[in-house]
């Protein structure tokens, strides 16, 4: 089984999310993707509880009616803030069997290097890394990381800037934020009060 993890704070989940997994699953053959939210004990501004992070993930893959789509809370419940590399060791136990791979963004994925022990992230696991504007994500893989091992799928993603978290937040006070989230989830955000 091929499965991709797809990490973040999903703060909230956007139609973008859910159409980068789904790009994830069709141009790489993955069998599922599960969604991983990050927990409270990051320091990233704005950021809404992880309970609620999980629960609109939650909305957000059952609204789409994708049967390949899961959501783990393995971030939410450690008591301790995860670096990537204890992240990627936890889905490595639990999911032995699997072919893993990990899903992030272009924006990310450029700073591998500085992580916590970069060389076994790079040495050991497999990457979908999504294009961003303004990063040539290709050329930062040619040019830094050919001592390593990695094996890297890019994908093209053209809608990022317009379907982002921070655009969600931003249209969020001038009230104008169609498209962004799925209706369902912004349901959930104002039944809840959040990002008010």
């Amino acid at each position: 089984m091929k499965i991709g993890f797809f990490g973040g704070s999903f703060n909230p989940p956007t139609n973008g999310h859910i159409n980068l997994a789904k790009k994830a699953i069709s141009e790489c053959n993955l069998d599922k993707v599960i969604f991983v939210p990050m927990g409270d004990l990051y320091e990233k501004k704005n950021l809404v509880s992880a309970k609620h992070r999980f629960n609109m993930l939650k909305i957000a893959c059952l609204s789409d009616n994708v049967n390949n789509f899961e959501v783990s809370d393995l971030e939410i419940k450690e008591k301790k803030r995860l670096f990537a590399i204890e992240a990627f060791r936890i889905i490595e136990k639990k999911y032995p069997e699997a072919e893993k791979f990990f899903i992030m963004g272009a924006d990310n994925f450029i700073n591998i290097l500085n992580w916590k022990e970069s060389e076994e992230l790079l040495n050991k696991y497999k990457y979908i890394v999504f294009e961003r504007e303004n990063i040539d994500i290709k050329k930062f893989i040619n040019e830094n990381l050919k001592k390593y091992k990695v094996q890297v799928m890019v994908i093209e993603n053209i809608e990022h800037k317009a379907t982002s978290s921070s655009k969600f937040r931003e249209k969020r006070q001038e009230n104008n934020i169609q498209n962004i989230v799925q209706k369902e989830v912004l349901d959930y955000i104002i039944k809840n009060k959040i990002y008010c």
